[in-house]
């Protein structure tokens, strides 16, 4: 049955498409309250078929609907909101009932049915997303975007940068292997940055910070209640905050073997469980791990999955030492020096001395090692003049150990190499001795720390003229 001339103007077949896309209920009347037209979604809540649909076509809607508030509209010429209905079956809706005016005469309403089942759960479902909106951003607070880039690193030059920077323009996984303090993330934020997930987070954990199940619920995430003293909100893992952009997995050769194998199958399937969840979750993460570990050797021993090792070290790089990379060493020293000379308003220099001293050194602690040294030495200093005084207690004492050692095993003028043996030998268990006394139980132990049997020290003992053998 066709709608009044006036309904027409806005109700017509384009808006009847429209109407059938959303998701609540819409019923069109015209003036003698004549049943018209019923969207999709009214359909579904009403549970009528289409022979049903046209067989109220034209019908008066009272007669169709028994109890329906829509002809108060007419009577009291206001509309109706947010009217609480409940059906047979048990359905419940809120309903609104607009009038529809023209030349000042109500000649037709809609009526708007809101499923409160629906409603709920599109709540719920908003209230999900809200939830998850606010433990991202909660987590993410912790992580930050990249603050170094290949242009802050010293040394250009070297194979390991050229080939981290071809890294960097790959999404292949990159195992860095190298000693503590050599920059191992420092190349790793640059490999990112200089990727095309540089726009997306650079999310980084260490590996040997946390235990297994800590380190498990980092990692993935937890659904509320997964374990005793789970957050009731969950927890989103840090793949979830790094989908887009980079995992950096430092220390990895401290995870734990089952940890591991969790590791391996989300690196080949790209998507990760919840603990205490059902269901998956897709993520697209590029992984960067690195170790200070010998990578052969925890290999052999079976700490880390060679597996793994392979999927991780796409592309392996070794990142050399700092007593490796000594024509940098002064501009090391530089770089680290101008933030503390702004910091003291002084231009520090070295002496002579301390100069060799700090070039000899061995620097086991990289270049973290150096950055502290030279904070210290700073620090400690009371003039512009950093002096061998104003190096760590322990470097001014490996110097000194390491020069006696050089002056003990150089040959003297004149002095054979027998002769040169034999002293060594002499000053070495004569030392020993008096670090660890002369009893028979300090001899074994001698013994042990030299590496050679009670018997052949008492031999020696007795060769060198040695009191006691």
């Amino acid at each position: 049955m066709e709608a009044s001339s006036t309904i027409s103007k806005f109700f017509n077949a384009d808006t009847a498409r429209w109407f059938d896309l959303l998701i609540e209920g819409i019923v069109i009347r015209y003036e003698k309250q004549r049943f018209v037209y019923a969207n999709k979604s009214f359909l579904r809540y009403a549970h009528w078929d289409e022979e049903r649909y046209e067989q109220y076509l034209g019908e008066n809607w009272i007669d169709i609907r028994p109890g329906t508030v829509a002809h108060k509209v007419f009577e009291t010429k206001k509309p109706i909101y947010n009217y609480y209905r409940k059906i047979d079956d048990g359905a419940e809706s809120y309903i609104d009932v607009v009038p529809y005016w023209d030349r000042g005469e109500i000649v037709g309403a809609i009526i708007v049915v809101r499923d409160i089942l629906s409603l709920r759960d599109l709540i719920q479902t908003v209230q999900e997303k809200e939830k998850y909106i606010s433990q991202l951003s909660e987590r993410v607070k912790g992580f930050y975007k990249t603050r170094y880039a290949f242009e802050d690193i010293i040394g250009q030059d070297y194979p390991y940068i050229k080939l981290a920077k071809k890294a960097a323009q790959t999404d292949n996984s990159v195992f860095l292997i190298g000693e503590s303090g050599t920059g191992k993330e420092v190349v790793a934020q640059s490999i990112h940055r200089d990727s095309y997930r540089g726009g997306q987070s650079f999310v980084d954990i260490n590996c040997a910070s946390l235990p297994e199940t800590l380190l498990d619920s980092e990692l993935f995430g937890y659904v509320p209640g997964a374990f005793t003293g789970a957050s009731k909100n969950g927890k989103i893992g840090l793949f979830e905050l790094a989908n887009g952009g980079t995992l950096f997995l430092d220390e990895i050769t401290e995870m734990p073997l089952p940890l591991q194998s969790k590791l391996l199958r989300v690196l080949q399937e790209r998507q990760i469980r919840r603990l205490g969840d059902t269901k998956n979750i897709k993520v697209d993460v590029r992984v960067i791990a690195a170790t200070n570990q010998d990578m052969e050797k925890a290999l052999a021993e079976n700490r880390f999955r060679q597996d793994l090792f392979y999927r991780l070290a796409v592309i392996a790089i070794q990142l050399p030492p700092l007593r490796e990379r000594k024509k940098d060493f002064d501009h090391y020293v530089s770089y680290f020096l101008q933030p503390l000379e702004r910091q003291y308003k002084k231009r520090f220099r070295f002496s002579k001395e301390a100069d060799q001293l700090m070039h000899s050194y061995k620097w086991p602690g990289n270049i973290r090692e150096l950055q502290n040294v030279l904070e210290y030495c700073c620090m400690v200093a009371t003039s512009d003049q950093i002096t061998p005084a104003c190096l760590p207690y322990y470097m001014r004492q490996e110097m000194h150990v390491t020069k006696e050692r050089e002056e003990r095993f150089s040959a003297r003028p004149n002095e054979t190499l027998e002769e040169t043996m034999r002293r060594v030998e002499q000053e070495t268990i004569c030392e020993m001795l008096e670090h660890y006394g002369t009893s028979t139980v300090a001899k074994k132990n001698i013994a042990r720390a030299l590496g050679i049997s009670v018997a052949t020290l008492y031999n020696k003992m007795k060769k060198l003229n040695i009191s006691g053998a």
